[in-house]
């Protein structure tokens, strides 16, 4: 297997692609591409729909997809708030890879079988997927949960496309085409996928049971009002936890409710979306139940890169004689000059 990576910060999509392009020629001048991801800030969203095929055709690859993102990571760089365009190229013989695009209208209408009859492989065949939604044209979660229904042992890594915070500035590519809903790939065949997932929060104050919400409300924990049990909370921390919670609130909830303590690592994170004053309720990024354990966290630099090094060291001892081929990095909006400076 061989992959390629560049990025260019060129404001013309014409100049930006042929930096690429070269750099891409530069790497692996040997390079036949079987799959491409092609990454691009919103500044280049309107150019870009005239260029795509264009990529797709020069580096002769059967299959292109990607998306906006707020910022943009290749070739060991991200860049954020500015123009940004990158592509990866891999060649992978011996990989099957098979595209797929869905839209709110047929995940509404999904039968029992679906994926199954779209796909050519089975849960036997121990597939992968990549999976990029637009958060704005589509129910990630429940295209997430019928994934997992049909390919219950299959990973499925990727993120949701961004921009701004228009849905105008949000977009999918698919084989030469901007798209919304979804796009993806169902990856089978002679390749081994190792995920990692960088939370970078620690938590603060003690978990809590919910004793009362609906959906993504939560409306009391441990009987109390939940906005209340919050405040409560941020009012014993430290000046320096505090600034850290005002600025970025977290929800986690608790992976597995029969561990005797909960630490580092043993939560889902989700978003703390806002809070009502008058109900004393709070809306989170996710649906919840009563009996659940939840726990506030906050995002540091300090955790994020411990917590990523050690990620890393473990996955690296993993791998032990193997060498990786290539990566796919995914990371969200909380990180980046926002967190790191």
């Amino acid at each position: 297997m061989q992959f390629a990576s560049a990025i260019s910060r060129e404001d013309q999509i014409e100049a930006a692609i042929e930096e690429t392009l070269d750099a891409l020629s530069q790497q692996a001048p040997e390079l036949s591409a079987d799959l491409v991801f092609v990454f691009a800030t919103p500044h280049h969203l309107k150019a870009l729909a005239d260029q795509l095929p264009e990529i797709q055709k020069r580096l002769d690859a059967s299959t292109l997809i990607g998306c906006t993102g707020g910022g943009v990571i290749g070739d060991r760089q991200e860049v954020e708030r500015r123009s940004a365009f990158s592509i990866l190229a891999a060649s992978m013989p011996g990989v099957s890879v098979t595209p797929f695009h869905i839209e709110q209208s047929s995940l509404e209408d999904l039968s029992a079988g679906y994926w199954q009859n779209r796909f050519d492989f089975t849960d036997d065949d121990e597939p992968a997927f990549v999976l990029l939604p637009d958060p704005f044209t589509i129910d990630a979660q429940t295209l997430l949960d019928s994934l997992n229904t049909s390919y219950p042992l299959s990973p499925v890594v990727g993120g949701l496309a961004s921009g701004t915070q228009s849905a105008s500035s949000c977009a999918l590519f698919f084989n030469g085409e901007i798209v919304h809903g979804a796009v993806g790939l169902g990856l089978t065949g002679n390749f081994n996928l190792h995920t990692v997932v960088s939370q970078g929060c620690r938590p603060i104050g003690d978990p809590q049971v919910i004793t009362r919400c609906e959906n993504q409300v939560i409306y009391e924990l441990g009987g109390r009002p939940a906005l209340e049990v919050i405040l409560a909370l941020i009012e014993t921390l430290s000046p320096a936890d505090q600034r850290l919670a005002r600025s970025a609130l977290l929800m986690g909830r608790v992976i597995d409710e029969y561990k005797d303590k909960f630490e580092r690592g043993d939560f889902l994170i989700r978003t703390l979306m806002g809070a009502d004053s008058k109900s004393g309720a709070i809306a989170v990024g996710d649906v919840f139940r009563p009996g659940q354990t939840v726990q506030l966290h906050v995002r540091d630099a300090a955790t994020a890169r411990e917590d990523l090094h050690a990620l890393m060291h473990n996955v690296s001892h993993q791998l032990e004689a193997q060498t990786a081929s290539g990566a796919l990095l995914f990371s969200c909006n909380g990180r980046g000059a926002h967190l790191y400076g």
